[in-house]
C-alpha cells in the first residue's frame, strides 16, 4: 500500500510540475510582437590536435513564419585546451532582402557533467560589421542545462544574455530562454528541435518579443 500511495504521490507531483510549466509557457509565447521560424543544417568535422571545423548554412523567417527573415552561412573553427573546455571562432556572413553583413566572434565554453544533467557555460564576444555602418559589439552569456535521457535523447534549457560592449554604461539588449530536445539519429545524424522565447532593443522604450520555433539537422564525419 506504501508503495501504492508513494507512486500515486510521484504522479501528482509530475502532473503539477507539468501543469506550471504549460501555463509558464503559455504566458511568455502570448501577447508577443512576431512569431518566428528557423531552420539549419550542419556539418562537423574533427581535425588532427583537438581541432573541429563546423559548417552551418541557416534560412529564417519572420511576419508570423510568412516572411523572408535573414539567411546566413558560418564556418568556425575551435579548439579543445582540455576536458570541457573549448575555445571558437565563428565567422558569419549574413544575407537580407536589402542589405548584408559580417560577424566574426570569439568564444569560450565550459562544460561539466553530473550525470545524467550536464552543464554548459559560454561568453561570446561578437562584432558585426555592415556597410557604411560602425561595428556593432556584443558580449554573450550563456547557460545550459542538458538532461540525458537515454543515449538518443537529451532535453534542455538555456538562458541568454546580451550586453553592449563600451556604451559606458551596464545596459543588456536582449535575453533569450530556450528549450529543445537533441535526438541522435543512425550515422552520427542528430536533429534538434527547439523554442525560443527573446526580448529584443531592451534598452528601447518598446522593446521587440518575439517567439522563436526551429528545427536543425546534423551531420559529422
Amino acid at each position: 500500500m506504501k508503495n501504492r500511495n508513494d507512486l500515486y504521490e510521484g504522479l501528482e507531483k509530475r502532473k503539477s510540475n507539468g501543469i506550471l510549466f504549460l501555463f509558464f509557457t503559455l504566458s511568455i509565447m502570448y501577447g508577443v510582437d512576431d512569431n518566428e521560424f528557423w531552420t539549419s543544417i550542419t556539418f562537423e568535422k574533427k581535425l588532427p590536435r583537438s581541432f573541429k571545423l563546423e559548417l552551418e548554412q541557416e534560412l529564417r523567417f519572420k511576419d508570423q513564419l510568412s516572411t523572408f527573415k535573414q539567411t546566413f552561412s558560418e564556418v568556425s573553427v575551435s579548439y579543445k585546451v582540455f576536458k570541457g573546455l573549448r575555445i571558437k571562432v565563428p565567422y558569419r556572413y549574413v544575407i537580407f532582402e536589402d542589405k548584408t553583413k559580417q560577424r566574426l566572434s570569439l568564444a569560450g565554453s565550459y562544460k561539466f557533467s553530473l550525470k545524467p544533467i550536464s552543464f554548459k557555460s559560454r561568453t561570446k564576444f561578437q562584432r558585426t560589421l555592415e556597410d557604411e555602418e560602425d561595428p556593432d559589439d556584443l558580449i554573450r552569456n550563456k547557460l545550459s542545462i542538458h538532461y540525458k535521457w537515454n543515449k538518443k535523447i537529451e532535453p534542455y534549457v538555456s538562458g541568454e544574455i546580451f550586453h553592449l560592449h563600451k556604451t559606458g554604461k551596464d545596459q543588456f539588449d536582449e535575453y533569450r530562454f530556450s528549450f529543445g530536445l537533441a535526438v541522435n539519429l543512425p550515422q552520427k545524424n542528430s536533429i534538434n528541435i527547439f523554442y525560443v522565447f527573446k526580448k529584443e532593443d531592451i534598452t528601447k522604450s518598446s522593446p521587440n518579443m518575439i517567439n522563436v520555433f526551429g528545427v536543425g539537422y546534423g551531420f559529422e564525419w
